[in-house]
């Protein structure tokens, strides 16, 4: 039997931490270990602080901007990915981002570097903390790489290829990091997201589009869609709502997190098995979960994926979630935009979730 991506990624990382010695992990604290941001201390550098870092890119979803012939909002993505992570951590101010465009040579020529820097810096600007948090530590759009590399990358439109990463470093005072420890009776708030942000979209193409567009016969056959990307959907064309911008909760965080003490999960890959991240022995239960968006309902109808592997692959419209204290629950709702209680924390002799979806319960374990 074929192993699955997860598999295949789990094995792949295993690799990776077999290859790092001890002593180049000797300043990251343990707590952070397997999180969605490391930590890392020094305390004749920064005695008071905490220093987080996190990575990440937009993966597939570049394929939507580059047929769509719009390169500045995908940048906006590359520090959403990363911003997020670090707002897991509550009151963490972002300081330092730093990116990379490898790309095929029309992206340098017809200098579409400069959009994607556009939407990197609209980006940055919802992540500013410091005036929520009453700090002097502001977001800095830091070194940057950008390398024409060809032979290494494959386009459906031939020269405009492109990849980015981005990375992300943050501060947290020591005195505010984990200071909630998850337990039944705690609340499970969402966040709604704005859209699939950029999970799954490999999937969606596939599943949603014609391919018209793709040249490359391989990848072409991998399409059994019905749509078009200037198809209408919900009020929109579904080529925009499939690169609408990852929605950032830095700010957020950084509001709830001023008042209450909470836990911060980034609904992002592998979906609600983001909260089994916690290692809390706790079942988190979802059972009044969000409205999925349109474009998610769409993906389902055309693919018939299960309702767990829709939840496993996408955020279904709670883009990340808060884990509070019951009495704290209703207040945190007042500080927030398009928010909801979702579910609740239970006793469980493991860390697990569990979703109540239609009249049936999906279980979730792992990650």
């Amino acid at each position: 039997m074929k192993p699955s991506y997860q598999e295949i990624e789990a094995k792949a990382v295993e690799a990776i931490k077999k290859a790092i010695p001890s002593s180049l992990k000797q300043n990251m604290l343990k707590e952070s270990k397997g999180m969605f941001a490391e930590l890392y201390e020094n305390d004749g550098v920064f005695p008071k602080h905490y220093i987080a870092s996190t990575i990440d890119g937009v993966g597939t979803k570049g394929i939507i901007a580059e047929i769509m012939d719009k390169y500045d909002t995908i940048g906006t993505d590359c520090v959403a990915v990363c911003a997020n992570d670090l707002a897991t951590l509550g009151s963490v101010s972002p300081f330092l981002f730093m990116d990379a465009i490898m790309c095929q040579n029309k992206i340098q020529e017809e200098a579409l570097t400069g959009d994607i820097a556009k939407g990197m810096s609209k980006g940055l600007e919802q992540c500013n903390a410091s005036n929520i948090l009453k700090n002097s530590i502001k977001i800095n759009f830091g070194k940057g790489e950008t390398a024409s590399i060809n032979e290494l990358l494959s386009s459906p439109k031939e020269g405009y290829g492109f990849e980015l990463m981005g990375s992300m470093i943050g501060f947290i005072e020591k005195n505010k990091f984990a200071r909630h420890k998850a337990k039944p009776g705690d609340k499970i708030i969402a966040l709604k997201s704005s859209g699939p942000h950029c999970n799954g979209y490999t999937d969606l193409r596939y599943h949603l589009l014609t391919g018209d567009f793709e040249t490359r016969d391989n990848f072409r056959q991998k399409y059994n869609g019905r749509f078009s990307l200037h198809d209408k959907i919900d009020g929109s064309t579904l080529g925009k709502l499939l690169l609408e911008p990852t929605k950032i909760y830095v700010e957020a965080m950084a509001n709830i997190s001023k008042k209450f003490d909470v836990t911060g999960i980034n609904n992002t890959g592998y979906g609600l098995k983001n909260l089994n991240r916690i290692r809390e022995k706790v079942e988190f239960r979802i059972n009044k979960a969000v409205k999925p968006q349109q474009i998610f309902e769409l993906m389902q109808e055309e693919s018939q994926f299960t309702d767990e592997q829709m939840y496993t692959t996408f955020n279904m419209g709670m883009g990340f979630f808060v884990v509070c204290k019951k009495e704290n629950a209703d207040d945190i709702l007042d500080i927030t935009k398009d928010a909801s209680i979702v579910g609740e924390l239970r006793e469980s002799k493991k860390t697990v979730t569990v979703l109540e979806e239609n009249n049936k319960k999906i279980v979730f374990e792992g990650y």
